[in-house]
């Protein structure tokens, strides 16, 4: 009998297995995870500690730094709800906490800073929160397919903010890629002929409005309110006919902050309703009207232009001066009209493209491009890097650092390693470029000419109380070199601020000439040399209303050229930048890339740093960089490794007080590696 009972329970056991027991809930199904683990070593000859090549600039950052190693983990999750609804969310780790740091607990020590003896211990109490590797949720969204006339989808929660442009709200830069949340509509009408995205989007309290940020107590006295921050966005896209595409966008910001004569904020009890009045401390609105144009009947050819305008209007009575009062470094202008009030400041822009793609069919494109963009144009919320609005080669890049433009103050030339491209602002810019293409078998060659002349050009501006100068104003900008030294206030003199577009005096033009060559050589596996010359010829007038013939620095002789400079334009800068890249890479086994380049600049710079009273200092600046690459890929596993060495002589003008020659000579490597599953 027992025998049988056995039986009997072993065939229920099979049954059950089989199906024929209750349908078990699949509920795993309704998920997709994926993750991902990422190190990264820094090692730089200095004493510098940290993983990351260029922090924050303007507070005490403890991340910052030159040698250390850092690790970090990301979980991603996406949800199927319904054939209707799906959701997802990122949970990542802190990145800083260096792998000597594993016992930091994320706490900063009770009496921190005043115990200046004692900043850093072991107790686990020292460094705070970026060094504890918490895990942060980041990327949360829901997205639901409502039945709602003309409404495809609804979002809520995080985006990258990439459904608008530069020049409006610009998509969100990676380490903040999908920090940003808002409810958006994507919808089509007429069957399709007509699409919208529309959008209400959370303000971030940093760094979009007066002192970068949309009201901080530390910064303007009566502020304080961002729970009600709010920048609402429009896009509108057609395709009329299979040759023309057209696209408005537009997006109003509104900064609100508690009316500071309400008298609830007051503390007058008999007058207080228990509500609160509001006022704007700042407001924006930037819109496009975009149109691109590729005839069927002739496909070598496209058509793109845009039209942009911008507004930006500040509240004193709640936003301070950081013209004024933080040495011109703002990402806004604080304009005032003839009799000292403030005003808004309003812009206008506009690019026309026009690219041909080898009309002769002998290999030979050929690409135009016309950009004007007004001396008080500002997307405070567009792109503020990895993006580029414009053809041209631009000052910044070289043969190891690309570059972009984009049409803001706001840029984020911040949070970066030493390999990473920089970008800087063409508000101002008026010009155009012209880039011819030739590709024939392994040959990809192109050449480039910008001439560039500013709308900010004006005599006697006021960036004392109204325009922002960033104080570095003058010379060639060193991208190599901004992160070769802990410091960011730009005490080794590395050149103009990316951001500097306004000066008191300024009467500038500019000339860019860029051959770039690539070459597939016909042996070996995936062997590529890669050429790049460059030259820019830059000059500015500076102070054209007075004759500073008097001055007595105007009787020296140039440092560059041994002449005595002409009194009439003593203060007169003339900047010639040479450079000259080459660079291979060979593809040695299946996972195994390695590469090996050479840059040499030289830079000849009369009258590059300096004041109209003390004078101007000439600079010959000479820079040679060498970089090994490697990069290996197998089974999952992703490893690379860059090693290079910055060797940098700048010789500086000695007759005027105060100056000397300098030198660089940096060590610096970068190696990754992660994995993802």
């Amino acid at each position: 009998m027992r025998r049988a009972q056995r039986s009997w329970i072993r065939w229920l056991v099979i049954l059950g297995a089989s199906g024929m027991a209750p349908e078990a809930l699949a509920d795993t199904a309704n998920f997709e995870l994926s993750g991902k683990i990422y190190t990264k070593w820094l090692y730089k000859n200095d004493d510098t500690r940290g993983c990351l090549s260029l922090s924050n600039p303007f507070w005490q950052d403890n991340i910052g730094g030159g040698n250390g190693v850092c690790s970090e983990f990301q979980l991603d999750i996406k949800g199927r709800v319904s054939k209707y609804v799906v959701t997802g969310v990122r949970v990542k780790s802190r990145f800083g906490a260096l792998w000597q740091d594993w016992w930091e607990n994320g706490d900063i020590r009770w009496d921190f800073p005043n115990d200046t003896k004692f900043w850093e211990n072991t107790s686990g109490e020292s460094l705070g929160q970026n060094h504890a590797a918490y895990m942060k949720l980041r990327g949360a969204y829901i997205r639901a397919a409502l039945p709602i006339p003309t409404v495809r989808w609804v979002h809520f929660g995080a985006s990258d903010f990439g459904m608008f442009n530069e020049w409006t709200i610009g998509k969100s830069r990676y380490i903040d890629r999908d920090n940003g949340n808002g409810v958006f509509f994507e919808g089509d009408i007429g069957d399709g002929l007509l699409k919208y995205h529309t959008a209400a989007v959370a303000l971030p309290k940093l760094y979009v409005g007066p002192r970068w940020n949309t009201g901080l107590k530390d910064a303007d006295p009566l502020a304080g309110f961002w729970g009600a921050d709010w920048a609402y966005a429009a896009k509108l896209s057609s395709s009329p006919t299979s040759d023309l595409n057209v696209a408005l966008v537009g997006v109003y910001i509104n900064d609100w902050e508690a009316d500071k004569n309400d008298p609830d904020k007051l503390g007058d009890t008999d007058n207080a309703d228990h509500a609160i009045d509001l006022e704007p401390r700042f407001q924006a609105v930037n819109s496009t009207l975009e149109a691109q144009y590729s005839p069927s009947a002739l496909e070598w050819l496209s058509i793109n232009g845009l039209f942009a305008m911008a507004y930006n209007r500040v509240n004193h009575d709640y936003a301070t001066n950081a013209v004024a009062n933080d040495q011109g470094f703002s990402p806004i202008v604080y304009l005032l009209d003839a009799d000292g009030n403030p005003k808004g400041a309003t812009g206008a822009a506009g690019t026309l493209r026009v690219e041909l793609y080898d009309p002769l069919e002998i290999g030979l494109s050929a690409k135009f491009e016309y950009f004007n963009i007004g001396q008080h144009f500002n997307a405070i919320f567009g792109a503020r890097r990895e993006s580029d609005v414009l053809l041209t080669d631009g000052f910044l890049a070289t043969g190891f650092i690309s570059g972009g433009q984009l049409p803001t103050l706001n840029l984020a030339n911040e949070f970066v390693d030493f390999d990473e491209p920089w970008f800087e602002s063409i508000i101002g810019w008026h010009g155009g470029t012209g880039v011819l293409e030739y590709v024939w078998g392994g040959l990809k060659a192109n050449a480039e000419y910008s001439f560039i002349t500013y709308n900010t050009n004006m005599q006697g501006r006021d960036v004392d109380n109204q325009y922002p100068d960033f104080l570095y104003t003058d010379g060639f900008t060193d991208v190599q070199a901004f992160t070769a030294d802990k410091d960011y206030a730009n005490i080794y003199d590395r050149g103009r601020d990316a951001r500097s577009v306004y000066a008191e005096y300024k009467d500038r033009r500019s000339h860019i000439a860029v051959l770039n060559g690539d070459y597939l050589l016909p042996f070996g596996t995936n062997f590529v040399v890669k050429t790049k010359l460059k030259w820019i010829h830059d000059t500015d007038k500076r102070n054209n209303v007075v004759d500073g013939s008097e001055a007595p620095y105007c009787l020296r002789e140039s440092f560059t050229t041994g002449e005595e400079v002409r009194r009439a334009d003593c203060d007169d800068y003339k900047g010639d930048l040479y450079l000259a890249f080459l660079g291979a890479s060979y593809q040695l086994t299946d996972e195994l890339k390695a590469g090996l380049g050479y840059e040499f600049q030289y830079w000849d710079e009369i009258n590059r740093s300096g004041n109209q009273d003390a004078g101007f200092r000439d600079y010959k600046t000479k820079k040679h960089t060498a970089r090994l690459t490697t990069s290996y890929n197998f089974g999952g596993l992703t490893f690379s490794y860059l090693l290079e060495y910055l060797h940098k002589d700048q010789d500086r003008d000695a007759e005027l007080p105060g100056t000397f020659d300098q030198h660089w000579r940096v060590w610096r490597s970068k190696a990754t590696v992660e994995a993802g599953w």
